[in-house]
């Protein structure tokens, strides 16, 4: 809850390196509204469920739990929507993020905001919009039911609601930066060479120390992709239960600066997974902890090819 009139519903929806944050507001008048990444500005819920494949009224109304508090708020929306189709919902979102262009123009940056940007975790093709727009109608459900008081408000330092980044992921993401550049300078390497009209060859065009030095650089120093500092450090060997305290520390990205009380203190939700007493003294108090010793940290796995499987097994999943 950001405000006192508004109930927010957030999600980051992380996807092959990239991260956005996707947001549904609900005012104190009732008013749904969606904010994606790339795209500052709020647009109306309905007109993007619209847009997703629900394109009347009623397959809308049929989205949601059929609770009093959630259909005054859905009928009110409704109402107040200016498309009544999916092309009307994606010529006002075309309009709004791509003003002056031509019309198939603004269409196009319509489907990339919705395809692209949306909730990237669930898929980018545009057979995964159905499933996106019944992902949305979920937040929506959650910030209603906020709003009416029907449902807590859900704590973000519920350790549930956290992720570690454990070292494959962070060398994933690094490896990621790296190789992307060295793709843009093999690019710039060849239109180098063919303007001057030289010869390629392979040792010219591809330049080993641009994929090299990145990796290099980030564990010599610490200094990794996103602006996180601090990730590779020296390891402690002053005698073996520093070592083991060592790699097992967890850091918040939390600025050390700000109070963040709540960030700080000790959750119900540690119990067995960290240990209590240990932390550093001073402005880090609270913000870098460490594992519990038979603590182990599970590692996740793509849904989809899983589903695909599923699916193909013939096994209905909804």
């Amino acid at each position: 809850e950001k405000e006192k009139e508004t109930v927010q519903a957030k999600v980051f929806s992380t996807r092959a390196g990239f991260r956005g944050r996707c947001t549904v507001d609900r005012t104190k008048e009732g008013k749904l509204g969606i904010t994606l990444p790339s795209y500052n500005k709020a647009l109306e819920l309905v007109m993007v469920l619209r847009a997703l494949g629900l394109p009347d009224d009623g397959k809308i109304a049929d989205a949601f739990p059929n609770l009093p508090e959630i259909r005054n708020d859905i009928m009110l929306n409704l109402e107040a929507d200016a498309s009544k189709s999916k092309k009307e919902a994606l010529q006002i979102i075309g309009k709004r993020a791509a003003p002056g262009q031509p019309e198939p123009y603004q269409i196009k940056r319509a489907e990339l905001l919705l395809n692209r940007y949306l909730l990237p975790h669930i898929g980018v093709e545009p057979r995964d919009q159905l499933a996106k727009a019944f992902y949305l109608c979920h937040m929506t459900e959650r910030a209603i039911l906020v709003a009416y008081k029907k449902r807590p408000v859900e704590d973000k330092d519920h350790y549930a609601n956290k992720r570690l980044k454990i070292g494959g992921k962070l060398v994933e993401e690094l490896f990621r930066y790296a190789f992307g550049f060295l793709i843009k300078d093999i690019a710039y390497q060849m239109e180098r060479a063919n303007v001057r009209g030289r010869k390629m060859s392979l040792n010219a065009i591809v330049r080993p120390d641009a994929l090299t030095e990145r990796l290099k650089y980030a564990f010599a120093t610490g200094n990794w992709v996103g602006g996180h500092t601090g990730v590779s450090q020296v390891l402690d060997r002053y005698n073996y239960i520093a070592t083991v305290s060592f790699m097992k520390r967890v850091t918040s990205p939390l600025a050390k600066k700000h109070p963040h009380y709540k960030a700080r203190d000790l959750n119900g939700t540690h119990w067995g997974r960290l240990d209590p007493n240990e932390t550093p003294e001073g402005p880090n108090c609270g913000l870098i902890k460490n594992l519990a010793l038979c603590c182990e940290v599970t590692t996740g796995v793509e849904e989809r090819p899983v589903e695909d499987a599923l699916k193909r097994m013939g096994v209905s999943i909804k």
